[in-house]
């Protein structure tokens, strides 16, 4: 009886690190995780972003720099954990202080907006500047390396601008392309 208690145990463990996964850093109008649709109103506009499907992590590292098509103004970010170095729109890193799993609020981005950002201005997550690996970059349970996925906001999206989509990975070189002037 006790082996066979023992094996299940190996079984699901074995399988729990099998499905073990990085999950995606985001950008969204909840601090749950799971309305990627961001508003443009005149005020005071705040921005979540979200460490979602997690299986456990510890810190990330990544960069949420506003769009070239988002008319706001960024004012501050609130952070949720005590350990952080940078900014949102420079590089951050974030300790989260304990292992989490799951969908974690990560900062909150404050934006004085007007109204006028243009419909389906895609906004995405991107690796920190100074990311060893050039790809957004956290930090397991085991203190091991791992790489999330960005994710994707739009901002006043349409039916025929989906933020449900992947993101697709870049390097700095090229994010710094997009918003050369």
């Amino acid at each position: 009886m006790k082996k066979g208690m023992l094996l299940a145990l190996v079984l699901v463990f074995s399988a729990s690190i099998a499905f073990a996964g990085p999950g995606s850093i985001g950008i969204f109008a909840d601090n749950a995780g799971t309305n990627c649709n961001l508003p443009d109103a005149a005020g005071f506009g705040m921005y979540y972003i979200v460490h979602v499907n997690t299986t456990g992590s510890t810190a990330c590292m990544y960069m949420a720099l506003k769009p070239a098509c988002f008319t706001g103004n960024f004012f501050a970010d609130q952070n949720v954990f005590g350990v952080v170095v940078g900014n949102s729109q420079t590089g951050v890193s974030v300790g989260y202080g304990s292992c989490l799993t799951g969908n974690i609020l990560v900062q909150t981005m404050v934006f004085m907006t007007s109204g006028t950002t243009p419909n389906c201005c895609y906004w995405t997550v991107v690796p920190h500047p100074f990311a060893s690996s050039g790809k957004i970059e956290a930090v397991d349970c085991f203190d091991q390396k791992w790489y999330p996925t960005g994710g994707q906001g739009i901002v006043k999206s349409l039916p025929s601008c989906n933020c449900n989509v992947p993101a697709e990975e870049t390097t700095w070189g090229k994010v710094k392309a997009i918003f050369a002037e």
